[in-house]
């Protein structure tokens, strides 16, 4: 193929590149992601567009190795945003407020003391031990209906003093059904 024809193809691919970076800085956006992944996206995607050209306009690169840091490129952009959608899961619930009370017994909850956090769709309730967690979620329609909450269906709960997400499984999400 002759220079010209390369430069075509390389062109699509920075095209692609662009594509993908613009659509991902967008997704972090709206996925409330850090500043720090969409600065590295956007680097990224201006960095792999300026770096493949110029080299190959230039004669520094040959097709080759434009298209391998091409794909280099592409493939980091979408390792930045798994890495902003796996912290985003992860992120701790908000912090209790000084009226937090304990969804069962109604007991005052503070942010020095150990407290579980049950997350149910973009609720989050707070228990002051995991035995209320667990009773609460054993009767959980009983509660919903005697607190007047209108929460969605249970997905995790997390641990303070372990810092930690742990997903319900459906046993314990359908106990009160069972019984």
């Amino acid at each position: 193929m002759e220079k010209q024809e390369l430069a075509n193809i390389l062109v699509i691919l920075v095209g692609l590149l662009r594509a993908i970076g613009i659509a991902s800085i967008i997704a972090l956006i709206f996925l409330g992601a850090r500043l720090r992944y969409i600065f590295i996206t956007a680097i990224l995607t201006l960095g792999g567009i300026f770096t493949t050209i110029l080299s190959f306009v230039l004669g520094i690169l040959s097709f080759t190795h434009a298209i391998i840091y091409e794909v280099f490129f592409i493939m980091s952009i979408l390792g930045v945003l798994l890495l902003a959608f796996r912290e985003r899961k992860n992120l701790p619930p908000p912090k209790p407020s000084e009226n937090t009370r304990c969804a069962l017994c109604s007991a005052l909850i503070r942010e020095n003391m150990e407290y579980f956090v049950l997350k149910c769709g973009e609720d989050y309730l707070y228990f002051d031990s995991e035995e209320h967690l667990r009773k609460f979620l054993k009767h959980r329609e009983e509660y919903k209906k005697y607190r007047k909450l209108r929460i969605g269906k249970p997905e995790c709960y997390y641990i303070k003093s372990s810092k930690t997400w742990i997903p319900l499984k459906q046993e314990e999400v359908r106990i009160e059904e069972a019984n």
